[in-house]
């Protein structure tokens, strides 16, 4: 039972939490390059809040903002605004981030010189795209703590020890 705990238990922690922190400083990095990327002119084709609701009921509002641009005369369509954006149980973020980029607005995109399909409407690196990697790393750090910790922990003992004559 020790072995389970401590090594296949703790697997899944250390594989979720490198794989998290793969991605999340992928976006990290991208975010930061993002202030130097080129830009082309774009046109916002979709500006509408939805509300997403999960198997419980509970629900987010997300802001969907779909635009088009051209890069070297090929048309590109992105709907991300900025590198780690998220959803809320209140409508009030997804509406204020609709408000700034109604249809038919034309905008600045930012796009990856060598692949303009990553593209975003706000560069650089905003608060919440530090969430991913931080969740990677506690839980790549948890599942590695628990490898090594776990197993020097003493066993409990199966059989029970009889008391000497001499020690009552």
């Amino acid at each position: 039972m020790q072995f389970f705990v401590s090594r296949i238990f703790a697997l899944p922690f250390g594989v979720i939490g490198a794989v998290a922190m793969y991605f999340g400083c992928r976006n990290l990095y991208r975010a930061s390059d993002s202030i130097i990327w080129p830009t082309a002119e774009g046109v916002i084709r979709q500006s509408s809040v939805e509300y997403h609701r999960d198997k419980k009921g509970a629900g987010t509002y997300h802001a969907k903002i779909m635009y088009d641009f051209v890069v070297n005369g090929t048309t590109f369509s992105g709907d991300r605004i900025a590198f780690g954006d998220y959803g809320s149980n209140n409508p009030s973020h997804a509406r204020r981030i609709v408000n700034k980029y109604p249809e038919g607005e034309n905008v600045a995109v930012y796009h990856m010189p060598n692949n303009p399909e990553v593209c975003v409407l706000e560069p650089g690196v905003k608060g919440q795209v530090w969430l991913i990697p931080a969740f990677g790393l506690i839980f790549f750090v948890s599942g590695s703590l628990m490898v090594v910790y776990l197993p020097r922990l003493p066993r409990k003992k199966t059989t029970t020890e009889q008391p000497r004559a001499g020690d009552v």
